[in-house]
């Protein structure tokens, strides 16, 4: 979407079936959904239970921070793009700061997880 916007043409994004909207739509909120509920429930759970408050599990609540933040502030721009015929109406910055977050947390993770796998064997 972010390179689309120069190219002129957008009948090709907007020509698209209802049927096609409806469950690209209903896929984004399930995930939103579930990747805020779920992630906030694991970091109470880390936070509140004592026995888990070891560096392993500090690798776990990074992560589940990260994919809070991720689902509730890249996604729900997204979800709106696709509503509106996956035109983007924000401006050139703000989809530089949306794709840049994205991206960033997308290399947080992958640079959490590779190192947690070598240190906690």
């Amino acid at each position: 979407m972010a390179n689309y916007s120069h190219a002129g043409d957008h009948t090709i994004l907007q020509n698209v079936s209802p049927l096609a909207t409806f469950l690209k739509l209903t896929s984004l909120g399930f995930i939103i959904g579930v990747g805020v509920v779920g992630n906030l429930l694991i970091s109470i759970l880390l936070v509140k239970d004592k026995s888990l408050h070891r560096a392993p599990y500090y690798f776990l609540l990074d992560l589940c921070a990260s994919d809070i933040l991720r689902s509730a502030i890249c996604f729900p721009f997204v979800f709106t793009s696709v509503k509106n015929g996956s035109a983007w109406t924000y401006g050139t910055l703000t989809c530089k700061v949306i794709a840049f977050l994205g991206v960033l947390s997308c290399f947080h993770t992958a640079f959490m997880c590779c190192p947690a796998a070598t240190h906690l064997t």
